[in-house]
Order: C-alpha cells, then sequence, then structure tokens
C-alpha cells in the first residue's frame, strides 16, 4: 500500500510540473506587462519503505544512527540542494541608450499603444525570439515604443516578416512626444510613405513625400527596414538602400522616443513579426 502512494504522488507532481510551462507573453495595453507565472521547484523526499531490524547485541561505543533507521512515520532531514536554485523572476532588460532588443522575453521598458483602431482587435506578443503582432480589424494602427530614453538625432533598424495578408504596413518612428514625431511607412504592396505627425491645431498626419520601391521584398517574405532623424532630415533605407531624404523646414519636432509599428487596411488577419530592432547613432 505505501509503494503504490508514492507512485501515484509521483504521477501527479509530474502533471503539476508540466501544466505551469508556457511559450508566450503578451503586452497589456498602455504599458503594464501581463504577469507570467514561473515554474516552481518542488523537492519531495520519500521515507524508506522498510524499517530497519534493531541490532541483537548492544554495542561497545554509541553507535551514529544511519539515515535509514529513521522510522517511516517521521518527517525526512532536510537536505541541501546539490545544484544551484533556478531562477523563477523573469529577466529585466539592461537599460542602455544605443543597443539591438531581440525580444527574447517581454522587455518591461517598452509599451504597446493603439493610435488608430479598435484595440479589442490588435494584439502584440513575444514569442520564439520575436515581437509579433496580430490585428484583426480594419484600419488599426498598432506601436511599440522604447520609454527610457528620448533622442533627438537617432537610427533605428528592424527586420520583419510578413505572416499573414498582404495589405498591411510597417512603421518606424522618431522623436514621439506630446508635440508630434516623425515616422516612415512601408506597405507590402511596394508603397512607402513619409509623415510628420503634428499634435498642435489639430494638424494631424501630413506627408513629407510619397513613392515605391522595387527594394520591398513583397508576400510572405522579410524585409530590413531603417531611418534616420538627423536634424531636420528623415531618411528611409529599404533593404540596404538609401530609398529617400527628407527635409522638414516647418513642423521641426525636437525629440522623443522612437518605436516601431504595424498597421492593417481592407484585408485581415494582419500578422508581422519583427525579429529584431536596433537603435544606434546616425
Amino acid at each position: 500500500m505505501q509503494s503504490k502512494s508514492i507512485k501515484t504522488l509521483s504521477a501527479i507532481l509530474i502533471v503539476l510540473v508540466l501544466s505551469t510551462l508556457s511559450c508566450e507573453f503578451s503586452f497589456d495595453l498602455g504599458g503594464a506587462k501581463d504577469p507570467t507565472a514561473t515554474p516552481e521547484i518542488l523537492q519531495v523526499t520519500s521515507a524508506p519503505l522498510e524499517p530497519v531490524t534493531e541490532p541483537t547485541q548492544e554495542p561497545a561505543e554509541p553507535a551514529v544512527v544511519p539515515p535509514t533507521s529513521i522510522p517511516p512515520t517521521e518527517a525526512p532531514a532536510a537536505t541541501e540542494p546539490t545544484q544551484p536554485p533556478v531562477p523563477t523572476d523573469e529577466p529585466v532588460a539592461e537599460s542602455q541608450p544605443y543597443y539591438t532588443e531581440e525580444f527574447d522575453y517581454v522587455p518591461e521598458n517598452w509599451y504597446y499603444d493603439v493610435l488608430v483602431g479598435n484595440e479589442n482587435k490588435a494584439d502584440i506578443s513575444v514569442a520564439d525570439g520575436k515581437l509579433i503582432f496580430t490585428i484583426e480589424d480594419y484600419d488599426t494602427y498598432a506601436y511599440v515604443f522604447y520609454e527610457d530614453y528620448s533622442y533627438t538625432d537617432v537610427y533605428i533598424e528592424a527586420s520583419t516578416v510578413n505572416r499573414g495578408s498582404n495589405d498591411n504596413m510597417v512603421t518606424l518612428v522618431c522623436r514621439y512626444s506630446d508635440t508630434g514625431f516623425y515616422e516612415v511607412n512601408i506597405t507590402n504592396g511596394g508603397l512607402y510613405d513619409i509623415y510628420a505627425y503634428v499634435e498642435t491645431m489639430d494638424i494631424g498626419y501630413v506627408r513629407l513625400y510619397n513613392g515605391g520601391s522595387r527594394n520591398i521584398n513583397m508576400g510572405l517574405k522579410s524585409n530590413t527596414f531603417a531611418m534616420t532623424c538627423e536634424g531636420n532630415e528623415i531618411s528611409l533605407y529599404i533593404n540596404g538602400v538609401l530609398e529617400r531624404t527628407v527635409e522638414d523646414n516647418k513642423y521641426n519636432m525636437p525629440e522623443g522616443l522612437i518605436g516601431v509599428g504595424v498597421s492593417s487596411f481592407d484585408a485581415t488577419p494582419v500578422v508581422v513579426a519583427f525579429d529584431y530592432v536596433f537603435i544606434d547613432v546616425p
């Protein structure tokens, strides 16, 4: 009976440990990250199955009681772990202005927002070392911003792959603040735009330039996009090629955060994965 109980206890513990595993973590809108369960390491030590027979003769010297002589009804002696304990806290991103974010886990210093559209139909997650935007409604613009540093001149690069509808747009942002921001938009259909967004007087989006590019890999393919904000010049790079540089001598966004985003138009679902985001000096 005792052997059967120990086998049953071991089976239950295995099921409990397996049920705690998960592989995907999500951002909350507005920047708060969902708390994620961490596996709890359990150490279970069973009592000996058979009691030890008492010695027939009294020893000449006091005998040291072996561990196996503890009666089955008593709790086993605590033992020190033989291996270093496994950390259960989620890694904390080291804050620095210029680095490569590879999304091995949900970074605490990036936050998510939907500037246009239905936020209940937009989701962003981190899985398999990628930042994944999933949008299931039309005309929705979702962004993620790095909130630890404000930049004047900056270089931003991102590697992306399209996994859903071809009707979508990838966005890079610089100098995001209450005043406004600059952004470059690249569609999966081969077009691009450079915008200034002006918050004052409800001006909104102002197109500085738009065009088409043969350097964009269309369809379910990967691309590397980059932008620089340097002085009053905003430049767009597509797969290593300088596509366009424009000057803004009117709105002059001073400084702000950097970010990336994905937008949907007339077809869903839109699914775009970011392999990394690289931040550097221009």
